[in-house]
């Protein structure tokens, strides 16, 4: 059942969000480190079930790596996303997103360019890395018009509504995930861009069965319809973080010869897509979101899960 907007649990959570945006917009700078620090701790003393998650995760990833690589990888995890968090926080806090555009490095700006001069839009697929609510922001900064996001709402209502205003003030213009394939349509339609992320656990009725590190994962194959189906070009994108500079690289478009939605097709060109992201996390494995389940549904002859992600 959906929480009701007015709730005293609803209002608890906004509280609560609205004041850390708060103590965000007049925490210094300098006081970063500190806070970096201790929401480090606080992930590592606070959130028992999420470091099982990571730990198994990359265990089962990287199963020939040493015991002490894997957890100091796991430290750099927990560093990376709270150093994420803490940047979102004080630029949703200040407005500060022009600073995230002064020390960003963009590449690869002709590949997504060259595809929308076929007239048919482009769908930009990318994952959960480094600091994937950034990219929009750069690519509608570079395009000079708005991207399109697929995004599933958050739970609290008040809390989406301050999250999607952001968003929109980064370049969005946000589509929810749920009946979208009409409004995906249309914006390809008008040779816009939709920016998707594909890197998450799907349901087994939404989704394809592909390797990701070595594990059946179930992937959204919407961006291999969309592209077998109507021929909409498939442009990756990814952004990652080289110490203090924000690198966005958009990849060229994705060559794939087949046509029409055979299932066959469809797992084919899901696990190229698959294949460049597990390519982007091995680059830098500390930036993607290990939290995440992601091989929660399994294939039916493994048992065939299908919990909601």
């Amino acid at each position: 059942m959906p929480k009701r907007k007015g709730s005293c649990k609803i209002r608890l959570e906004h509280a609560l969000f609205a004041g850390a945006l708060s103590l965000a917009r007049v925490s210094p700078p300098r006081a970063l480190a500190l806070e970096r620090r201790a929401l480090v701790a606080l992930l590592r003393l606070g959130g028992h079930r999420h470091a099982q998650r990571v730990a198994r995760n990359l265990a089962l990833s990287f199963p020939g790596a040493a015991p002490a690589w894997r957890q100091d990888l796991q430290g750099r995890v927990y560093d990376h996303f709270a150093a994420v968090f803490l940047e979102l926080a004080h630029a949703f806090g200040r407005n500060a997103t022009r600073a995230v555009l002064e020390r960003a490095r963009v590449s690869g700006m002709e590949n997504l360019e060259r595809a929308l001069g076929k007239g048919r839009g482009a769908v930009v697929f990318s994952a959960h890395f480094g600091n994937w609510e950034w990219l929009p922001l750069l690519l509608s900064d570079r395009l000079g018009r708005p991207v399109h996001s697929v995004a599933r709402p958050m739970d609290n209502p008040l809390i989406e509504a301050r999250v999607r205003a952001f968003r929109e003030a980064l370049g969005s213009r946000i589509i929810y995930k749920q009946g979208s394939l009409r409004t995906i349509l249309k914006r390809l339609a008008e040779n816009e861009v939709v920016y998707l992320l594909i890197d998450q656990n799907a349901v087994a009725r939404e989704g394809v069965f592909v390797d990701f590190f070595g594990r059946p994962a179930a992937t959204v194959a919407t961006p291999a319809q969309l592209h077998l189906k109507k021929g909409i070009p498939l442009v990756p994108a990814f952004l990652h973080y080289e110490k203090e500079e924000v690198v966005l690289e958009v990849l060229p478009e994705i060559g794939f010869s087949a046509r029409g939605d055979e299932p066959a097709a469809v797992t084919r060109l899901t696990q190229e897509l698959t294949r460049l992201i597990e390519e982007q996390v091995r680059r830098f494995p500390e930036q993607w979101l290990w939290f995440h389940d992601r091989w929660r549904t399994r294939p039916p002859e493994q048992g065939g899960s299908h919990e909601s992600p």
